[in-house]
């Protein structure tokens, strides 16, 4: 019988490694990082923004997962020409990912793609 790893211990070697070489980054990178991740689970309707503030002149956004979880970002000072490059990058991810595997009933869940 093979063996599946529980979800809620440690981390993968390759998914520690990669969140170091994350934080390892500067300030400005890992705002980048996070954010675009976010686009990209926004894309997805893996969460949604439920809060907008402004903190010393920067937009602070608060999301809500599917999982119930939330967290709070600070979006980067980026032009509006940068943001719409970000978002195109994001939609090329989607676009390239594998089909979506089957649920557990068989049915295959539905892209926002299709």
């Amino acid at each position: 019988m093979k063996h599946i790893p529980d979800p809620t211990s440690e981390i993968s070697p390759a998914l520690a490694l990669f969140a170091r070489t994350i934080d390892a980054q500067l300030p400005a990178a890992r705002e980048l990082f996070q954010y675009a991740l976010t686009l990209l689970m926004l894309e997805d309707n893996k969460a949604e923004c439920i809060a907008r503030h402004v903190i010393d002149q920067r937009e602070h956004l608060t999301f809500k997962t599917i999982a119930g979880d939330q967290y709070t970002l600070i979006k980067p000072n980026l032009s509006v020409e940068q943001l719409d490059h970000l978002r195109s990058m994001v939609h090329a991810v989607l676009r390239s990912s594998p089909p979506p595997a089957s649920d557990l009933t068989g049915e295959t869940s539905k892209s926002l793609h299709e």
